[in-house]
């Protein structure tokens, strides 16, 4: 009766959100002209249409007049070429207000023109996309400084598997930008002069393959001979040490790097007008392939600024004291637009603004006051959630956020997610900056109930924590204090009733975390490494003592193009020291290993340790290794190739473990804007009695 429950109300919750949705478009759909597209697949054709409807906006009303008509092909014109389709056409077929049925045929060279007046209220776009066209060779001539692999990467990128693909199309601007990106490097070793040109283009327009010859002229390396500081000496702000103590290639980068560089310190020193010009002066004879160039900084510092009275505007459910604490500067001091630049940033981070502008009043003078101009965010904020994973299957919620409570910046978040394995709230009331400029608060409140492999799991409690980034070590931390009641109903894992009974748990909790991968959702290079110690004692006020260690590291690496090497380890152990002989910690806090973020040849929660009987009695500790190898196939498609290892202990006397298991597997990923979407197959090594083969898992998100 209770599963049939949850899934009645998830139902529930999924049909009223369909319903509105569908009927906002059906209401939409009577009051705009009929559009659709078709000649581009399935998914093509959609979302195509959907950048029409957006491009057409307010143009869309009942009807759709001939300008509307001929913008949407031409941005269809447009994306088609892009994509390699150079020879397209596209049979325009609508219908009039008075119900009369024409059609029109367009190609590349845009040359049909619509009657007018014209007032349609059906239009179809039918494309023939006709021969997809792709680099097939690319030659290079008087090319020396980079070496041809890498310069035929800006033409014919070799990132897939597969051949072809997106990653080969030839279209006119996709070359214009290649040139473009072969100057630019060449640029940036030293070579100012550098220019690329189309020699030859041989196109076959019955295969669509297209062979280049680039003509390259390098030019001289340019080489810094000197830098030279002129203009406004009365300011004492120290250059000298931004002159080269060797010779080094000159390059727009560098330049721009000294001329932001001196603004910088003048800034510091209180010149927000301050203006630089680079002038250059490159030698007429080059030397040896090098030509000297001398460099000169001429300097217009302006007046000397202070700061006069920091003030704020927009902010009307915001204290203002609570604005203050975050304002650096002070009235007197040199007036420094970065710092205050800072202080803008600092005034975001609080989320409580959709905008934080900054503006100087008066805009000239000796003394100008910094007024932010700051536009509030609103006061509540509603957002529905969907998500999938192999073992919950469908999981859908809602979150409920509230901004600026008390005019303090306090922001509470109310999370309720029902799957259906699992019913999830969760309360959080966070206080930003509460006892310093870097130290945060936060109140929870949660509550679960999830059906594991053995056992219902039931928890409930609320805790407070700290946190704090640590810049010493460029990590963040935290610490608090969780009060919380645990059961384990339904319980296979052992014989005694006192695991069906409720316990509290009292327990300090600490973690430190330090990432620097390249992107969380999607990481390519970096790495992150983590540690978490929940530590319960009856001294606290609960009714157990123990303590549950998991620390975990991962790495991420490219090797070669479009490949990637994936490793990770993660170890927990759950121990009683201090129990003084007491009964076991509570069936809750051991570890149930198995999942598509775990050792992928088994289901979640199935790879924990088994009695003899067959049931999982769950982990006291554990090691887990994961190794990725990924490969992009063709556009947004990679596959992966992975070997996942666990080991697994019961009881500590045979720590860290004494069952191995492993998995190798298969998978293949689409990256989205939300994370890969995984579908992936893992193959047990050798399993055990009772194991799964292997285990196939779909799921969204990264594995570790």
């Amino acid at each position: 009766m209770r599963r049939l429950l949850n899934l009645l109300g998830l139902g529930l919750l999924i049909l009223v959100s369909a319903a509105e949705t569908f009927g906002a478009a059906a209401s939409e759909d009577r009051e705009r002209a009929g559009l659709d597209v078709s000649g581009l697949g399935w998914w093509g054709s959609r979302e195509m249409q959907r950048a029409l409807e957006r491009l057409l906006g307010a143009e869309r009303g009942a009807t759709l007049d001939a300008n509307a008509i001929e913008d949407a092909v031409f941005l269809m014109m447009s994306t088609l070429e892009n994509d390699g389709y150079l020879s397209p056409q596209i049979e325009v077929k609508l219908v009039r207000t008075d119900g009369t049925a024409e059609s029109h045929r367009f190609d590349e060279t845009l040359a049909t023109l619509l009657p007018r007046p014209l007032e349609a209220r059906e239009v179809r776009f039918e494309v023939t996309r006709g021969v997809r066209y792709r680099v097939s060779a690319v030659e290079f001539i008087g090319l020396e400084t980079i070496a041809e692999d890498d310069a035929v990467e800006l033409f014919r990128p070799s990132t897939g598997l597969l051949p072809g693909g997106s990653v080969h199309l030839y279209a006119p601007g996709r070359l214009q930008r290649a040139l473009d990106s072969l100057r630019d490097e060449l640029q940036q070793r030293g070579h100012a002069e550098a220019n690329a040109t189309v020699k030859s283009l041989v196109i076959d327009d019955a295969t669509g393959a297209v062979d280049l010859a680039i003509e390259v002229s390098e030019g001289p390396r340019w080489r810094v001979a000197s830098l030279m500081f002129a203009g406004d000496a009365a300011t004492e702000v120290k250059l000298e040490d931004l002159v080269p103590d060797e010779a080094r290639p000159w390059t727009y980068l560098w330049q721009q790097d000294v001329l932001e560089e001196i603004r910088r310190r003048h800034f510091s020193a209180g010149y927000p007008d301050v203006q630089v010009r680079m002038e250059i002066n490159r030698s007429v004879v080059a030397e040896a392939g090098e030509r000297p160039v001398a460099v000169t900084a001429r300097i217009t510092a302006g007046p000397r600024v202070t700061v006069g009275q920091v003030r704020f505007t927009g902010a009307e459910r915001t204290r203002e004291s609570v604005l203050r604490r975050r304002v650096t500067v002070q009235p007197g001091e040199p007036l420094n637009p970065l710092a205050l630049e800072r202080t803008r940033y600092r005034l975001g981070q609080l989320g409580i603004f959709d905008a934080v502008d900054l503006r100087y009043e008066p805009g000239s003078g000796d003394v100008r006051d910094p007024v932010f101009a700051l536009a509030e965010t609103a006061p509540w904020e509603a957002s529905l959630l969907a998500g999938y994973g192999s073992y919950e299957r469908l999981r859908a919620g809602v979150e409920l956020r509230q901004t600026n409570l008390f005019g303090r910046a306090h922001q509470s978040r109310l999370l309720l997610v029902q799957s259906f394995k699992s019913s999830r709230g969760d309360y959080t009331y966070t206080m930003p900056e509460l006892f310093g400029e870097t130290l945060d608060a936060s109140v929870n409140v949660f509550g679960l109930q999830r059906d594991e492999r053995s056992f219902l799991r039931q928890e409930y409690g609320g805790g407070v924590t700290l946190r704090r980034p640590l810049p010493w070590i460029r990590a963040d931390a935290l610490a608090g204090f969780t009060y919380q009641s645990l059961r384990s109903k339904e319980n296979e894992l052992t014989t005694r009733a006192s695991d069906d009974e409720q316990v509290t748990v009292a327990s300090v909790d600490v973690g430190l975390t330090r990432d620097t991968r390249d992107n969380p959702l999607r990481p390519r290079t970096g790495y992150r490494w983590f540690t978490q110690v929940e530590a319960a004692s009856r001294s606290f006020g609960g009714e157990v003592d123990y303590q549950r260690l998991e620390l975990g590291l991962a790495v991420h690496q490219p090797w070669g193009r479009g490949r990637w090497i994936h490793a990770g380890v993660t170890h927990g152990v759950l121990t009683t020291f201090g129990a003084g002989g007491s009964i076991d910690p509570p069936v809750n806090k051991r570890f149930f290993p198995g999942g598509d973020a775990s050792i992928r040849g088994y289901p979640s929660g199935s790879a924990s340790p088994r009695a003899a009987d067959g049931r999982f009695i769950g982990a006291k500790s554990y090691v887990l290794a994961n190794l990725e190898v990924e490969q992009t196939v063709v556009g947004n498609w990679t596959a992966v190739l992975f070997a996942d290892a666990l080991g697994t202990a019961s009881r500590l006397a045979e720590y860290p473990f004494d069952e191995e298991l492993y998995s190798i597997g298969l998978g293949v990923r689409y990256q989205s804007l939300v994370g890969p979407i995984r579908l992936e197959y893992g193959r047990n090594v050798s399993p055990r009695e009772g194991d799964p083969s292997g285990t196939l898992h779909f799921s969204v998100g990264f594995p570790f």
